[in-house]
């Protein structure tokens, strides 16, 4: 079986020398994984038994739905005996679930292990897991970028931490948005800052849609 590492636009966006460092992980486990950069909304001309290597919940679902076997590497650190945890000294933080998630109590678990991994301390919002609510990254575009604000600001609210912990990059920008303190689970894992301030909700959608245009399937 082929694997294809797919870090996801988000993540390339975002920081994509992250995507690189998980590159080393993923050659202790799998050899040296071709790569691909290609949105995972366009349909890559690659093979049925290729196995799809990626930290991204969304691109997991765009893939499975498509039939192709895929490995969800946080999963695969979550396990590792040999990752370097950091150590964050009991600091509590609560979870912002991202839509994609909802129905994968698998992801649930294992963001949640690699928290206590790193000896972080959970506070859950009410809604959260299979009842997570929407970030409202979701609705941009669909209605005045007002509105969206207004709903990411409505569901940080609901966060009880000044700490968020988000696995989805977008969720970064609405929890800024609405005040909190994100921390990407990758950063924490590279024990790297979270900060997007920097960025309008405007801003990052603009910067999305630029690495999506440039890595479509031609």
């Amino acid at each position: 079986m082929n694997n294809f590492y797919v870090p996801g636009c988000a993540l390339m966006s975002y920081k994509p020398y992250l995507a690189d460092k998980l590159i080393q992980f993923l050659e202790t486990r799998y050899g040296r994984p071709e790569s691909f950069y290609t949105c995972c909304f366009q349909k890559p001309d690659i093979s049925p038994d290729t196995r799809i290597l990626t930290p991204c919940v969304a691109c997991m679902d765009v893939y499975e739905k498509r039939g192709y076997t895929v490995e969800f590497l946080l999963s695969d650190i979550a396990r590792s005996n040999d990752f370097p945890f950091p150590d964050y000294g009991g600091m509590t933080m609560s979870i912002q679930d991202t839509c994609y998630a909802r129905k994968r109590p698998d992801v649930h678990q294992t963001i949640r292990l690699l928290l206590e991994r790193m000896n972080i301390r959970i506070v859950e919002p009410q809604a959260t897991c299979s009842h997570s609510k929407c970030c409202g990254q979701t609705l941009y575009g669909k209605t005045d970028t007002s509105k969206v604000e207004d709903l990411m600001r409505k569901r940080a609210n609901e966060m009880p931490c000044e700490n968020v912990v988000v696995y989805c990059s977008s969720c970064i920008v609405s929890m800024m948005v609405g005040g909190k303190k994100p921390r990407y689970i990758l950063d924490l894992l590279f024990n790297e800052e979270t900060d997007m301030h920097c960025f309008t909700i405007d801003d990052w959608n603009r910067k999305l849609n630029l690495f999506k245009s440039k890595h479509t399937c031609r």
